[in-house]
């Protein structure tokens, strides 16, 4: 069974960057509140829908996922 948990653990979840109606990238949180950049390089990259749903609701842009 150690076996089984050890192959579920390495499956890569898709990474993808959000994008704010402005095009910028978040960046992470700023003072409690997400940040965003125009530089792409700056972009955070996510894996995990719960983080996309909790930048959403800290912040009134709308926004877009793109797989990376």
């Amino acid at each position: 069974m150690g076996r089984k948990l050890k192959k579920l653990r390495e499956i890569k979840l898709p990474e993808y960057i959000i994008l704010n109606e402005h095009c910028q990238v978040f960046c992470g949180l700023r003072s409690g509140y997400p940040a965003f950049s125009d530089n792409i390089e700056d972009a955070k990259p996510l894996t995990n829908d719960g983080q996309f749903r909790m930048v959403q609701y800290g912040t009134s842009f709308k926004l877009e996922k793109e797989y990376i």
